[in-house]
C-alpha cells in the first residue's frame, strides 16, 4: 500500500471534527487539532536537512522514512504543514510549510515523469498560494500543469500515468482523476485554456472505460497508444483484475465530484453518486471500514 494521505487525513478529519460538533458531541476539536500539532513539531526535530519529507513509518519500525522530492507522496507532508497553518494562524508552520514547499520546486520545469505532480504541487504550493497569494507559488502550479497537460494523449483522451512503463499501451489509473483539479484550477487563474478541456476529456474518457457494470472501478486501463482503443482494466494495486479496492473507488468519488464542481455539466455529479452508491452499499461492517 502506498503512503498515508497526510493531506486527505486532515481535511477528513476537520470536516469528521465539524460533524461531531453539530450532533451536540462532546469531541474536543482544540485537542485534537493540538494534539496533530505536536506530533508534527516531534516530525519536524527529526527530519534530515537534505531536502526530504517524512513518507510513511514501515510496519516493525518506530521511525519515518524519508522521501526525495520525486516521490508521490511530496506534496503531502507539506500540505499538512499549510492545514496547520490555516488551523493555528501560528507563522512557525507557515515558515515550515514554505520551506517543504520549495523543496518540489524543480517538478515544474522538469520533464513530466509520471502524473503525480497535480498530488504533489497542489496540496503544497497549491495551499500556499491559496493561504497566502504569493505570486512565485502562483507560477510555480501554472508551469506545473503545463508540464503535466504533456502526459495527455489526444488519440486516447487520457492523460497516461506511467510513461515510464508501458503495461502494452497507453495505462491511465484511476488515481489521475484526482490531478485533473490542477488543470481545472490552472485554466481558470492565467493557465492555458486548453487545460480545462483536457481534464474534461480525460473524465469523459474515464467515465466511459474506467468501470465495469456495477460502476466498480478498475485500478488501470491500458489504451492503444494510436487508435485509442480499451485494451483492458487490470490491478496493480488492490486485491485482483476483477476486485474493487477502496482507495481507488474513493478516487473515483472526489474526482468525478470535483469536475462537476469545476464544469457544472450533471454528469459528472450523477456519476459520482453511482460510484459512492456501491461504495456505500459494500460498507457492511458497523465500523465502516472497507476491508475489499
Amino acid at each position: 500500500m502506498k503512503a498515508k494521505f497526510f493531506t486527505l487525513i486532515a481535511a477528513l478529519f476537520l470536516l469528521g471534527n465539524q460533524g461531531y460538533s453539530q450532533k451536540g458531541n462532546s469531541f474536543n476539536i482544540k485537542k485534537q487539532l493540538d494534539y496533530c500539532a505536536e506530533q508534527a513539531s516531534k516530525t519536524l526535530k527529526v527530519i534530515p536537512n537534505d531536502g526530504t519529507s517524512p513518507r510513511t513509518i514501515p510496519n516493525g519500525s518506530n521511525e519515518w522514512k524519508f522521501v526525495g522530492y520525486k516521490d508521490w507522496t511530496s506534496g503531502f507532508w507539506p500540505g499538512e504543514l499549510w492545514f496547520l497553518y490555516e488551523a493555528t494562524k501560528d507563522k512557525k508552520w507557515e515558515t515550515e510549510a514554505d520551506k517543504f514547499t520549495r523543496f518540489l520546486t524543480p517538478l515544474s520545469v522538469s520533464k513530466a515523469a509520471d502524473h503525480d505532480l497535480g498530488f504533489q504541487v497542489f496540496n503544497s504550493f497549491g495551499n500556499g498560494y491559496r493561504l497566502t497569494k504569493n505570486p512565485e507559488y502562483k507560477e510555480i502550479i501554472l508551469k506545473t500543469a503545463d508540464t503535466l497537460a504533456t502526459l495527455f494523449n489526444p488519440k486516447v483522451g487520457t492523460i497516461q500515468s506511467w510513461p515510464h512503463n508501458k503495461m502494452g499501451g497507453h495505462n491511465t489509473i484511476i488515481d489521475n482523476m484526482m490531478n485533473l483539479e490542477l488543470l481545472f484550477w490552472a485554466s481558470k487563474n492565467g493557465g492555458n485554456k486548453k487545460l480545462y478541456d483536457i481534464a474534461v476529456k480525460h473524465a469523459e474518457t474515464t467515465m466511459a472505460n474506467h468501470f465495469r457494470p456495477d460502476n466498480t472501478s478498475y485500478h488501470v486501463v491500458i489504451y492503444d497508444f494510436e487508435t485509442g482503443k480499451k485494451i483492458k482494466g487490470r490491478t496493480a494495486q488492490g486485491y485482483s483484475d476483477d476486485s474493487m479496492w477502496a482507495r481507488g473507488q474513493a478516487w473515483a468519488i472526489y474526482g468525478f465530484t470535483m469536475t462537476y464542481r469545476e464544469t457544472k455539466d450533471v454528469k459528472f455529479l450523477d456519476f459520482a453518486h453511482k460510484v459512492a452508491r456501491v461504495y456505500l452499499d459494500k460498507l457492511t461492517t458497523e465500523d465502516l471500514v472497507p476491508y475489499w
